[in-house]
């Protein structure tokens, strides 16, 4: 009888929980970034292009006022452009103009803490993504072609800001600067580096 009373009590607490937060916006957002990279590293050995080449996208559950876990994907292009020169092959040396490329999807597990309360002007938070990310790998040059494809392990902190569009408003706007680490090595590259900044907005959605 008195595990039942407990297991009541703890139902109604966190139900009072949840009730006070969906005061203010419900638990369950979607939210879609534009997405800027800066190589770091050994992948700058690669490219050393900054990438205007991204977005992510995810889906996030707030358990109280102040943590939530989701789930996130996106995507990055790494591209640069050599001059022509005189590359060594296995069958010989070749004269060519070399394209190397590197598209980066993650998909990650999260866990965010948000520092404020919800009802505040401005929400800072500090996040945490780990998962895998697909790894696709091309450098080309003439006839010639270097191609890899294959799934890493990735984790990527995160730090950013939430800003409502007025009191209760289910719509904010979002901005942060995460960095991504994967233990990828390929020729040039003995890990992948990146810091990133994202831009867009974030749906609270019933």
């Amino acid at each position: 009888m008195k595990s039942i009373k407990l297991w009541i009590l703890t139902m109604i607490a966190f139900l009072g929980v949840q009730s006070a937060f969906a005061q203010v916006r419900s638990p369950l957002s979607i939210n879609v970034d534009y997405s800027i990279g800066q190589p770091l590293g050994s992948l700058k050995d690669y490219t050393d292009k900054t990438s205007f080449r991204g977005w992510r996208a995810g889906i996030q559950y707030q358990i109280n006022d102040q943590l939530a876990v989701g789930l996130r994907s996106g995507y990055q292009q790494f591209y640069q452009r050599l001059p022509r020169e005189v590359y060594p092959t296995k069958s010989g040396d070749i004269s060519a103009v070399q394209s190397r490329s590197l598209e980066v999807t993650p998909i990650l597990a999260t866990v965010q803490y948000q520092l404020r309360k919800p009802d505040a002007a401005i929400i800072p938070y500090v996040g945490l993504g780990v998962g895998t990310v697909n790894m696709l790998y091309n450098k080309y040059w003439g006839e010639f072609t270097d191609r890899d494809n294959s799934w890493q392990f990735a984790a990527s902190p995160e730090v950013g800001i939430n800003i409502p569009f007025g009191k209760g408003s289910p719509l904010l706007f979002n901005a942060s600067v995460q960095y991504t680490y994967s233990p990828y090595k390929l020729q040039e590259i003995t890990s992948y580096n990146v810091l990133q900044a994202n831009v867009g907005l974030r749906l609270h959605i019933n």
